[in-house]
């Protein structure tokens, strides 16, 4: 875990205390895994360049009731390096042994941004193994991706100069583009949210750090598969969506289109909150969770045929 300088909050249960946290061997990769309390196990999955500290105000109150997992997705935080290829062909693989890994049947799974993404592939690929879906600002639903997703994936010669470049000022200019983006794009008043973007940027401030999460962006843009909304009908777990009314990553109109889709699902739409209703807005957040859970718990029906 050493190759990384950020300084993580850690995920902490009701009284402050450290959750218990491993490097777990997953399809030959170090995974950094929480796994915590007892109950019907929910697995949360943090978006691209998060990890799962993420859910730091979602955590303890789970914990309450649920055996909680929480991972930081390779290649991020601190996780290893998957292989090289396709990232979202190798999540589907991924997540599946993940849950064999742990002796996971079958669980709840929460995903935001990417992890939506991976969430939804894994709920389509292996239905049996979700008994509810929890998504926070997907990625993936439309025919195509935003075009602010292309700075994601370091598009242009730019990205590539800037890094190349031998000088101490290199970092700095990092931190400053990210901020700028973050800024712009991820919280609705990021005014009130600085030690959290503060983290974000540090996470990947250095040249090295910085290429790897370029080099990861790719797998924004393979999220959006043009399909997978409408691949999507085929769910018949409980599906519970949070997006933020003012998202700068994931646009909202999403959320309606997801709605018109699966008439079921419980869609909420959070006014004055961005691409993180989970800290932007944790109370009305874990309220409307905790209740959705609670009301779903006795739903086990199989989520659909199998071809």
């Amino acid at each position: 875990m050493g190759r990384r300088s950020a300084c993580h909050p850690g995920l902490h249960d009701a009284r402050g205390r450290d959750l218990s946290h491993a490097l777990v061997d997953v399809m030959g990769v170090p995974t950094y895994v929480v796994d915590a309390g007892e109950g019907p196990p929910v697995v949360l999955i943090h978006g691209y360049g998060d990890t799962a500290d993420g859910w730091r105000r979602v955590v303890p109150g789970l914990l309450q009731s649920h055996r909680v997992i929480a991972l930081d997705v390779p290649p991020f935080g601190r996780s290893g390096q998957p292989p090289q290829g396709r990232l979202l062909d190798y999540y589907r693989q991924f997540v599946p042994a993940l849950f064999d890994e742990l002796g996971l049947d079958r669980a709840t799974v929460i995903g935001h941004s990417l992890g939506g993404a991976i969430a939804l592939h894994f709920t389509l690929d292996n239905p049996s193994r979700v008994s509810r879906l929890g998504l926070v600002a997907p990625a993936g639903l439309a025919k195509s991706p935003p075009w602010w997703w292309n700075v994601l994936a370091g598009y242009g010669p730019a990205w590539r100069a800037a890094l190349s470049l031998p000088s101490p000022v290199t970092p700095l200019l990092i931190r400053e583009g990210m901020k700028r983006f973050l800024d712009w794009r991820l919280f609705h008043d990021p005014r009130k949210l600085q030690a959290d973007i503060a983290h974000l940027v540090t996470m990947h401030s250095s040249p090295k750090d910085f290429d790897r999460l370029l080099a990861a962006g790719r797998c924004c843009l393979d999220s959006y598969t043009g399909s997978l909304l409408e691949d999507s009908a085929t769910i018949a777990a409980p599906v519970w969506v949070v997006w933020g009314r003012h998202d700068g990553l994931v646009p909202a109109e999403h959320a309606r289109a997801f709605e018109q889709v699966h008439r079921k699902a419980e869609v909420h739409v959070f006014e004055d909150c961005g691409h993180y209703p989970q800290i932007e807005l944790p109370s009305r957040f874990n309220r409307l969770l905790r209740r959705w859970m609670a009301s779903t718990e006795s739903e086990a029906a199989p989520l659909h045929a199998v071809a």
